[in-house]
């Protein structure tokens, strides 16, 4: 019996050419033909704006960072956000005059930090690193907003339209039932977006 495999970039690309009529292309590698670049870039936006809203795959809490030598605490490359665990923590990202993004106390108007501070941390992944229900909806969501881009054919975004809010709850269901409910219910980009999705369909790509 045969297993499926997991959803590609080069899988998502071909959906969005697909959805504009185009036919599918055997690799990525090859540079120069304009409407796959448009849609491995559309792809990508899609993707980081998706992961923004922090998921139970992309979300660590209690995620600690130490002050280097100097007592700053540098951005973690990957990192879409970044915030204390402490709420009553006025600590934010910034660009160090010289040590580039760093974290600044704004309560005390300093980069020094005393010690050790434990953040929440939503990290950016490849496509090929997220799960298939993530990989599945920012792959429909990227082809709708493809062929908006491209044709704007009325007929085909209600098509699908219909698909992305699918998608979304199939994303949304696996999310709930990788957080306990008490966690969900307190992520309040996830609360909207989940609400809307179930009154007027998926907001979640702008």
């Amino acid at each position: 019996m045969g297993l499926l495999s997991p959803l590609t970039e080069l899988d998502a690309v071909n959906e969005m050419l697909m959805s504009i009529g185009q036919a599918p292309v055997n690799t990525l590698a090859v540079s120069g033909i304009r409407d796959v670049n448009i849609a491995k870039a559309e792809l990508a936006k899609v993707n980081r704006f998706v992961q923004l809203y922090g998921f139970a795959f992309n979300t660590d809490d209690d995620y600690v960072l130490t002050p280097d030598i100097n007592g700053r605490i540098g951005i973690p490359n990957g990192v879409l956000r970044i915030d204390p665990m402490d709420p009553r923590a006025n600590i934010v990202q910034r660009r160090h005059p010289t040590a580039g993004l760093c974290l600044w106390d704004g309560a005390n108007l300093t980069w020094t930090m005393d010690g050790p501070v434990a953040f929440s941390v939503t990290w950016g992944f490849d496509f090929a690193d997220l799960p298939e229900t993530a990989r599945y909806f920012i792959a429909i969501a990227a082809a709708r907003k493809f062929q908006k881009r491209i044709i704007g054919s009325t007929e085909l975004d209600g098509y699908n339209k219909e698909d992305e809010e699918k998608a979304w709850a199939i994303l949304i269901r696996d999310e709930r039932r990788s957080r306990d409910t008490n966690s969900f219910r307190t992520n309040p980009q996830l609360r909207r977006a989940y609400n809307r999705s179930g009154r007027s369909g998926t907001r979640v790509t702008g």
